[in-house]
């Protein structure tokens, strides 16, 4: 058995794959740091608290020293640096501006400051899966619910127990329109 070199915390050196994956969500720069963090794989209740943990370079210089090594290798490959975008942001949205046109200014200096790490988009999506939480029985309840409030969106729903002898969707589709309001013949 060999003996792997150990980290300052007493742990394997290198990178986990729950590591690796938080830095790819924090380079591609869509998440917040406790998103990137939740969606590799830490604990939701722990993932601030995770996230500021392997980026302050202190308890995870491997993964400070990758997010930094996938940053270089994006630029090189689309020829896009920070600065540059930074620059360009600046360029952009002071001609807008000497153009009369404040909202493209205003857009500009938005995504100009998100670029930098002055603003995050806090806006998540929690709601997406909920409904994975969810049992059989909890699903079917709320699609009872769903049915009681609304009814009317449920009017015209036909069960179907056999697919095989049914009618295609769009012939059901012609027959039901050119049965009341038939179109003109030229």
């Amino acid at each position: 058995m060999e003996n792997k070199p150990k980290n300052k915390g007493g742990r394997p050196a290198g990178l986990t794959n729950r590591q690796r994956e938080f830095a790819k969500y924090i380079v591609e720069g869509i998440y917040s740091n406790a998103e990137c963090a939740r969606k590799a794989g830490y604990a939701e209740d722990s993932a601030n608290t995770q996230a500021s943990k392997l980026l302050n370079g202190r308890d995870f210089p491997d993964v400070v020293e990758l997010i930094k090594e996938m940053r270089e290798a994006r630029e090189r490959r689309y020829k896009v640096t920070l600065t540059g975008q930074l620059k360009r942001l600046e360029e952009l949205s002071k001609s807008a501006e000497e153009s009369g046109q404040f909202s493209a200014a205003i857009n500009a200096e938005k995504i100009r400051s998100a670029l930098g790490g002055l603003t995050i988009d806090r806006r998540e999506q929690n709601h997406v899966h909920q409904l994975d939480q969810l049992s059989r029985d909890e699903i079917t309840a709320r699609l009872a619910a769903i049915r009681k409030q609304y009814p009317s969106a449920f009017d015209d729903m036909k069960r179907v127990e056999d697919a095989k002898h049914r009618e295609e969707p769009v012939q059901l589709i012609e027959a039901e329109f050119t049965e009341k309001e038939p179109l003109p013949k030229d």
